[in-house]
């Protein structure tokens, strides 16, 4: 998670942010440890690169050699402020996608996270605040799997019970969406 923290003057002055991608609000020793550097330049590859955009568009969009957007790329991805992930095409391979939302009744979130992450079909579980407890990302390919699935998790101890929700399409904005920093 990247979190913005209090830009300094100087920071400013230079056009670069300060960025805290460390989920922990202590005001340790360490906490500076975590934080990286970002100008209006790597702002603005980072929201051309969630745009889809190659290095050579982005090079050409911003003016900038593509060298430069190159290795600034590069930077971005050995800071690990960016990352690229590959996914299936599930509905091509003949599967539906969907949520899972997970109550329980007295907490162990990690505990039960860590089952549920291991039962087939399922492809991330996160925990969330709000509704439901846990929320897992799952794979299944007719009604069979789908009851199948939200039986094994409701044997679960500790599960107080298995909401589910299935993805019918996904919305891509039409326009670049701009990020909160």
């Amino acid at each position: 998670m990247i979190r913005i923290v209090k830009v300094s003057k100087q920071y400013r002055k230079n056009n670069d942010l300060r960025i805290n991608n460390n989920n922990n609000n202590n005001n340790n020793n360490n906490h500076n440890n975590n934080l990286v550097n970002i100008d209006i330049i790597d702002k603005k590859i980072i929201e051309l690169l969630i745009a889809n955009h190659d290095n050579s568009f982005i090079s050409q969009k911003l003016e900038i050699p593509l060298s430069t957007i190159q290795r600034r790329t590069r930077k971005l991805f050995e800071k690990e402020i960016i990352s690229t992930k590959i996914e299936l095409n599930y509905e091509k391979l003949g599967y539906k996608r969907g949520l899972l939302h997970v109550y329980l009744q007295k907490g162990q979130l990690d505990r039960i996270g860590q089952i549920v992450v291991e039962k087939r079909g399922i492809l991330s579980v996160s925990v969330h605040v709000g509704n439901s407890d846990l929320v897992a990302l799952f794979v299944y390919r007719d009604s069979k799997d789908l009851i199948e699935t939200m039986t094994n998790i409701k044997e679960i101890e500790g599960v107080e019970r298995v909401l589910w929700s299935e993805e019918v399409y996904f919305i891509s904005p039409t326009q670049q969406n701009q990020l909160f920093f």
